[in-house]
């Protein structure tokens, strides 16, 4: 009898022991931070796409159409219309040194009776060589954005941009929660050179009795910026109420390149670890001004870490492996990030990245208890 009751209270006590032991790896699971909510650009195209996106931690998107519309709602997701940028007849103009080195990354020199294949090789190729940085954080003195961006300071009376905002509206799916914003910035990092640009820019430093120096053009163009973001977020709050804003900062300005704590964005997502490889202190410290510093002007901002990705090794984008996206990843959450935004958003379903973003991202809502 006696042995009966010893191997009965043995089973209890290690019943318990693996009870507690549970507990206690449940308790650590709980303070282990992950991303609670993540901004992707990317779309929802089809079933299997929108799934893994909704696994691998998306919690808003853009949507093009009704289709994608449905998967998003279906998988947990928010859906967002898409993409409102700067237009109008004007094109920002760059010095000549400038535009001769968008001429050359660019590709325009060359014979357009080349081959795809072989333009793009020569083309990486030149960006390698000239440390070209996609618009992000400049290595160089001389990197300019290969892509065009239209004059928004020439849009004085905000005419060519309400009417993009207009169409975007109208055509954007019904059920929307709100817009993306993207390319709103200089191509140079700096300013615009246009004869429009030039004029205000004169007059500016003429009412305020300063001189032409590259610090106060700084000052001209990252107000001239700022009064545009907010004045089409004015707008699209004016029609839509009911709707948030998703942005990018995009090109990097130069001279202050985390300004988004003096916009009126409500998901301002501002890089903190670009395509091409930062280091890790850099990476943490954007990381806790982002967040730390996102309600210095609004109090309903909040700062969201942009984080980029390419998974392509012949890009002349950058390359990161899954190991050194984890990495990356783990540094924004010590730093206190605990909301990310991502592009290229469909690196996030590609084998080894989307199982480091389940590791770190918790399900969209849909697949949260799956």
């Amino acid at each position: 009898m006696l042995k009966i009751l010893c191997l009965v209270f043995c089973a209890l006590l290690l019943s318990s022991c693996t009870v507690q032991e549970k507990k206690t790896i449940s308790a650590k699971e709980e303070l282990t931070p992950r991303f609670h909510r993540v901004f992707c650009w990317g779309r929802p195209t089809d079933e299997e796409t929108a799934r893994r996106y909704a696994l691998s931690g998306v919690t808003d998107i853009p949507v093009s159409n009704q289709k994608q519309y449905d998967l998003a709602v279906k998988y947990g997701m928010t859906p967002y219309a898409a993409c409102f940028t700067p237009g109008g007849p004007y094109i920002q103009k760059v010095t000549p040194e400038e535009e001769a080195f968008r001429r050359y990354i660019g590709g325009r020199d060359l014979d357009k009776k080349l081959p795809r294949k072989e333009r793009d090789k020569i083309i990486h190729r030149r960006r390698l060589e000239k440390k070209y940085r996609y618009g992000g954080e400049k290595e160089v003195e001389m990197d300019v954005l290969n892509e065009g961006i239209h004059c928004f300071i020439s849009d004085t009376d905000f005419s060519y941009s309400r009417k993009r905002l207009d169409k975007i509206l109208k055509q954007a799916v019904p059920g929307v929660k709100g817009i993306y914003f993207d390319y709103i910035g200089y191509i140079n990092h700096k300013g615009c050179y246009c004869k429009n640009c030039l004029e205000k820019l004169h007059a500016f430093l003429k009412k305020n009795n300063l001189k032409d120096t590259q610090a106060n053009r700084d000052i001209f163009y990252g107000n001239e910026l700022v009064k545009y973001y907010n004045k089409a977020v004015d707008y699209v709050k004016s029609k839509r109420p009911d709707f948030k804003i998703v942005a990018h900062l995009y090109p990097d300005f130069q001279s202050d390149p985390l300004f988004g704590n003096r916009l009126k964005v409500d998901y301002c997502g501002q890089t903190v670890a670009w395509y091409f490889k930062w280091k890790q202190e850099k990476i943490a410290r954007y990381t806790r001004f982002v967040v730390e510093r996102a309600r210095e002007n609004y109090s309903f901002v909040e700062g969201i870490p942009f984080l980029g990705i390419s998974s392509s090794t012949t890009s002349s984008l950058g390359y990161k492996t899954p190991a050194e996206l984890e990495k990356e990843l783990q540094t924004i959450l010590a730093s206190g990030g605990r909301t990310l935004m991502i592009c290229n958003g469909h690196v996030m379903v590609e084998k080894g990245y989307f199982e480091v973003f389940k590791k770190y991202c918790n399900p969209a809502g849909k697949l949260s208890g799956k």
